[in-house]
């Protein structure tokens, strides 16, 4: 995680505070706050972290596809 956080810092320090790089650092602080938050504060070992994270993931992929094809239906 902290080399995400470097990352994103360097890229402030040149002047890029968004942009599809910025956005990839975003990600994957938020991933790795998730995953703490699973592995610290509900006890789950870190594999099953990473299994329900990769769920979690996978349902918004499903969600994002049925909203696609819902708006599709509507036109």
């Amino acid at each position: 995680m902290e080399s995400w956080r470097g990352r994103k810092a360097v890229l402030a320090s040149r002047g890029e505070v968004d942009g599809p790089r910025v956005a990839e650092c975003d990600a994957a602080l938020s991933f790795w706050r998730r995953r703490t938050f699973l592995v610290r504060d509900t006890g789950l070992t870190p594999e099953r972290a990473d299994e329900l994270l990769d769920l979690i993931d996978t349902g918004t992929d499903v969600d994002t596809d049925a909203q696609t094809d819902a708006a599709a239906v509507a036109q």
